[in-house]
């Protein structure tokens, strides 16, 4: 949530070789009201920083199991939307973002688009190490998006070159079914703590 940038907090690799630091100026900001920012590392060493555009809600970050690529995702209105994925393949001395997130977005958008609101963008997966990612886009779900609203469908992407291996069928989809895009979904609450608070058995 964006309150918990001022603790800068850091998402490590699996291989604990690299991470991703995240914060915000000012350093307590207020949704829609600060910068939140993402650094990249390589051991100590800085490969690159990345503004998340009208963040509001729910910052998810997650490493590939290989630990050569992470994808983050956030809102940019709350627990329903707009989402938006950025991923990045990262080694040892540069990052580079991935053209996968963009590709599904705009595949989809060809056929379906909510043009009140515009479509939002999951990240649901990593396969095949960081070889691929599994992105899920979806029509806007509420009522001014009908007929389009809900509608979605899974893309496996390749995340070198953004190709789409496969499109899956367009049909109203539940959100945040199978844990997408979390268990404990952070749109809903308003700070951190609640968070937290939540998870807690």
């Amino acid at each position: 949530m964006p309150d918990a940038y001022s603790k800068k907090p850091i998402v490590w690799s699996p291989d604990h070789a690299k991470h991703v630091r995240l914060w915000s100026t000012p350093e307590v900001a207020e949704a829609n009201e600060g910068v939140f920012s993402l650094s990249i590392y390589s051991g100590d060493r800085l490969l690159k920083t990345i503004t998340l555009k009208n963040l509001s809600a729910a910052t998810f970050v997650k490493w590939s199991p290989d630990s050569n690529a992470f994808y983050a995702m956030w809102s940019d209105g709350g627990a329903v939307g707009g989402y938006h994925v950025r991923a990045f393949i990262v080694g040892p001395d540069d990052a580079v973002e991935s053209s996968a997130p963009k590709a599904v977005a705009a595949d989809f958008a060809k056929h379906h688009y909510c043009k009140t609101r515009g479509n939002n963008l999951y990240a649901v997966r990593w396969v095949n190490g960081s070889k691929q990612l599994l992105l899920r886009p979806e029509a806007y779900p509420t009522s001014d998006c009908a007929p389009e609203a809900a509608l979605g469908a899974e893309y496996p992407v390749k995340t070198v070159d953004g190709k789409i291996v496969e499109k899956g069928e367009v049909k109203e989809m539940t959100p945040f079914s199978n844990g997408c895009p979390s268990d404990v979904f952070p749109g809903a609450f308003a700070t951190q703590s609640q968070i937290e608070q939540h998870r807690k058995p």
